[in-house]
């Protein structure tokens, strides 16, 4: 710090350092101060972007719960029916065929245990499902060998029920992946399941040693998959990211209410949109807002459908409160689209095509004179027609939930397991992941369609 020598010309001797000592040690405190201030707004700004990570339009409730306030102790509304909502479809049981009727009869008298009775007509009938504690069998194949009496070739015998390879045949096979990749259990609890339930021995190394060896059985159908997806009339798409062995990947997603292809990469952008659906694809897409989709649709000439409720959730979230009327007035532009996806005439869509677009620039006009609604305006404005050519091709929908559905299982398993741990897991939940979410679909037993395909 330098110090005015007119102010220390007051001053002398030890009066002078002692003076000097003082203002050196004042200048040390504020400087630690305003570091501690400097490492303070770092901090806040670090957690400001954190919490951009859940508090926004496109976070699912489900990863934000933890910042909605506490209901404990309150009570419902008065009067409010429990259970789910009117017009809910719900699942109502439906009983398998009896296989075995038993017929039950009384020898004595409950009360006094005479055995003086007789039969009074009436027959009570009570149905139990029961299970039936599976039998472990271990079979001795001799495989006899015969040699050709013609070419002299070597032939060994063989049956359907014997694996390509391990020791454990198609119906343990399909139980071990149909744990793993159908009800996402982890492999500690599938190898104690098999040991104690099925009484099947079985270890950790085996188990994940079945799962690979099974995708790599079905890779001819998921390559299958990969064909049919680009022959599909609209296909749906979206990502999450998946951690692999600590590196974050993506998980990408195209599918219709038939078909789910994954695919796992590094990069949320590239070419994977181009390299899945191809150069020559002839459909249309429905998406998110994501730059990738945009260059793949613009480079190709793609019709592209925008999700309409990704842009309602983030107009709710920024305007809802402070800017009412622009909220009502995008909740009308999209009770206009619905209404002009009904019309039969093709006239009468094109009309509310332009009608829509029209509605729409102004809107943007009236934002854009909100400081704090440009950035979006200017996404919004980014969407062009792709926010309505839902009303020319009536069979594209107006949102992107068919995706969001289907990619909702890796989310879970996310959950449950944290991260893949190599290159070879991530191949196995692509094929298996894909072919399982379509046979679902498709309305398939994946249990007994796995049976099959080993």
């Amino acid at each position: 710090m330098k110090i005015p020598k007119i102010y220390l010309a007051s001053h002398s001797g030890k009066n002078k350092r002692k003076l000097i000592e003082e203002l050196f040690e004042k200048d040390k405190v504020i400087e630690d101060k305003d570091k501690v201030i400097e490492d303070k707004d770092k901090a806040i700004e670090k957690l400001e972007k954190e919490l951009k990570k859940y508090k926004n339009a496109n976070t699912p409730s489900s990863a934000s719960k933890h910042l909605k306030a506490d209901t404990l102790g309150l009570k419902a509304k008065k009067g409010a029916k429990r259970g789910a909502p009117k017009g809910h479809k719900g699942s109502t049981f439906v009983w398998p065929e009896i296989d075995e009727i038993i017929n039950l009869f009384v020898y004595k008298c409950a009360q006094c245990n005479s055995k003086n009775i007789k039969p009074t007509g009436y027959v009570k009938e009570k149905k139990v499902i029961c299970l039936i504690k599976a039998k472990t069998v271990v079979k001795m194949y001799h495989l006899q060998e015969s040699r050709c009496n013609d070419c002299n070739t070597l032939t060994l015998a063989s049956h359907k029920d014997i694996p390509e390879k391990g020791i454990y045949d198609k119906n343990i096979q399909a139980l071990v992946n149909y744990f793993k990749f159908r009800a996402r259990v982890t492999f500690d609890p599938i190898v104690d399941i098999m040991n104690n339930i099925f009484n099947v021995p079985m270890t950790r190394p085996t188990a994940l040693t079945i799962t690979r060896r099974t995708s790599d059985k079905l890779k001819p159908h998921y390559n299958q998959l990969e064909k049919d997806i680009n022959k599909l009339n609209v296909v749906h798409s979206d990502e999450t990211s998946h951690s692999v062995n600590g590196t974050n990947h993506w998980i990408w997603v195209f599918c219709d209410s038939l078909f789910s292809l994954f695919k796992i990469q590094k990069e949320r952008g590239g070419d994977i949109v181009e390299k899945t659906l191809g150069k020559d694809f002839k459909g249309k897409i429905v998406t998110d807002g994501w730059s990738t989709y945009e260059v793949y649709s613009k480079k190709h000439k793609i019709i592209h459908q925008r999700c309409w409720d990704h842009l309602k959730r983030e107009i709710e979230y920024e305007c809802k409160i402070n800017h009412p009327d622009l909220y009502k007035w995008v909740c009308d532009i999209y009770q206009m689209v619905r209404k002009g996806k009904k019309y039969k005439q093709e006239k009468r869509r094109k009309d509310m095509y332009k009608k829509c677009k029209a509605e729409l620039a102004m809107l943007i006009n009236h934002m854009n004179t909100h400081t704090n609604l440009r950035k979006l305006a200017n996404k919004i404005k980014n969407g062009g027609n792709k926010w309505f050519y839902c009303i020319i091709y009536p069979e594209l929908p107006m949102n992107n939930n068919e995706a969001e559905r289907s990619i909702r299982p890796f989310v879970v398993m996310r959950k449950i397991i944290g991260c893949l741990r190599s290159e070879i897991g991530m191949k196995n939940y692509e094929i298996m992941m894909s072919l399982i979410s379509t046979w679902q679909k498709q309305g398939k037993n994946t249990f007994y369609t796995l049976q099959t395909l080993l």
